[in-house]
């Protein structure tokens, strides 16, 4: 009988002691990848802004995204449809300069930790194309 059941998974041997298996012992978690600063542009063709935010833990973790904006800060809103959490990535629809801007953090948890990740700013800009092949005329 393997006494330390309630705190670790045990394999059963077929001599009858039990062996712990180190692949299956519960753990907090540790972030694997955390979020980077992006810069949407405006005028993009590509609608979307993803945040990636992984830990490795036993059991899996579940996330929670926060921002920062307007030197307010809570749990990102995900009941309009417009942003969502998947497996730790958040991702962001037609994302507004005047409401989705700001910093991002990603909160992973399971039943034996939680972890922060590094903050990651979403700011706003726009491509300007300058042609420095043209010829100008100096004027004395």
């Amino acid at each position: 009988m393997c006494e330390l059941m309630t705190m670790f998974y045990c394999i059963f041997l077929d001599y009858g002691q039990a062996e712990i298996d180190p692949m299956n012992l519960p753990m907090g978690p540790v972030f694997v990848v955390q979020p980077h600063n992006t810069i949407y542009h405006l005028g993009s063709t590509l609608k979307l802004v993803h945040f990636m935010c992984e830990a490795a833990a036993r059991p899996l973790p579940t996330y929670i995204w926060y921002v920062t904006h307007d030197q307010r800060r809570g749990e990102v809103d995900l009941s309009d449809g417009s942003k969502t959490v998947t497996n730790g990535r958040l991702t962001i629809e037609e994302p507004s300069e005047t409401e989705d801007n700001g910093d991002y953090q990603c909160l992973a948890q399971n039943e034996r930790g939680k972890i922060l990740s590094d903050w990651a700013s979403l700011s706003f800009g726009c491509k300007i194309y300058v042609n420095f092949n043209k010829a100008y005329k100096h004027r004395d």
